[in-house]
C-alpha cells in the first residue's frame, strides 16, 4: 500500500511542478546569462588591423570592433585569419577621451558571418595607450 501511495504522491507533485514551470515561463522574461568573466563594451569602434591572413599573406585594413573587454576583442573583417596567429590592432576609443589603444593579440576564433564577413575573436596579449 505504501508503494501505491508514493506513486500517487509523485504523480500529484509532477502535475503541480509542470503547471508551476508553465506559469514561470510565462511570467518571467528570459534572461541571458553572461559567461564572460570580463565586462564588455558593445560599441562599434574604428580600428586598423595588421597581421597574416590564412594564406600567410601580409594584410592591413580598416575595420570596426563589435565589442571590447580588457582581455579580448571581437571584430569583423572580409578575410580569414589563421587560429593562433598574432595580430596587431590600433583602436580609437570614442568615449570622449580621444585615447587610442595599441593591442597585440592572438586569434582564438574565426567564424563565417551571415553578411559574408568573418567574425574574429582576439585574446589580448599586450596593450598600451598611445
Amino acid at each position: 500500500m505504501s508503494a501505491q501511495f508514493e506513486q500517487r504522491a509523485s504523480e500529484i507533485l509532477d502535475g503541480h511542478l509542470s503547471r508551476l514551470n508553465q506559469t514561470q515561463r510565462i511570467a518571467k522574461p528570459l534572461v541571458r546569462l553572461e559567461r564572460r568573466a570580463k565586462l564588455r563594451v558593445d560599441d562599434s569602434l574604428p580600428a586598423r588591423i595588421w597581421g597574416l591572413d590564412s594564406d600567410g599573406e601580409m594584410m592591413s585594413l580598416d575595420c570596426s570592433i563589435d565589442n571590447l573587454s580588457s582581455s579580448g576583442v571581437f571584430l569583423r573583417i572580409p578575410c580569414q585569419l589563421q587560429i593562433g596567429s598574432q595580430i596587431n590592432l590600433v583602436i580609437r576609443l570614442t568615449n570622449g577621451s580621444g585615447a587610442t589603444a595599441a593591442i597585440k593579440g592572438r586569434v582564438i576564433r574565426d567564424d563565417s558571418q551571415i553578411d559574408g564577413s568573418r567574425g574574429i575573436a582576439v585574446a589580448i596579449t599586450h596593450h598600451c595607450f598611445i
